[in-house]
């Protein structure tokens, strides 16, 4: 049995929640300037200007892949099993949370501008403890659709 689009998608997901982990713990994540979506780097702020500013440009693109690729599973899951497939929801589950998950990424790389003061020692471990819990529950969702799937190719 080869691999198949929610293996990939799933596998991915976990890749880039890995990244997401490596690129907190370098202090990758605030090399942009604080700037999302774009960064401060070399050519109209598209392009990583330096190694740290590297890490988290591929962060940010592989996030862009996986969240591409959930939406299409959704698609592919509706068309392939129907609404009201365990399969099928708990795709959506994974897509529903994706906003959040932006938004909570966005807040990582922009928390020092929109957090100044005190607050900052409380507010922002919670961002980036909220990030990774969504990250985790999204990577549950599509673990789940992914053991389904191949419980239902079997019979």
């Amino acid at each position: 049995m080869g691999l198949k689009f929610m293996d990939i998608t799933t596998g991915l997901t976990f890749i880039l929640l890995m990244v997401g982990i490596y690129t907190k713990e370098v202090g990758a994540d605030l090399t942009c300037g604080m700037n999302w979506p774009l960064c401060d780097g070399a050519m109209y702020g598209i392009f990583p200007a330096n190694i740290p500013s590297a890490i988290e440009w591929l962060h940010r693109f592989l996030a862009f892949i996986v969240g591409i690729l959930i939406l299409f599973a959704v698609y592919r899951a509706w068309k392939n099993y129907g609404k009201t497939s365990r399969i099928t929801k708990s795709i959506i589950v994974s897509a529903l949370l994706l906003p959040i998950q932006v938004g909570l990424g966005a807040l990582t790389v922009m928390k020092i501008r929109l957090f100044p003061g005190g607050n900052r020692i409380l507010i922002e471990p919670l961002i980036s403890v909220a990030h990774n819990a969504v990250g985790v529950l999204i990577l549950v969702a599509l673990v789940s659709a992914t053991l389904w799937e191949w419980d239902k190719k079997k019979d």
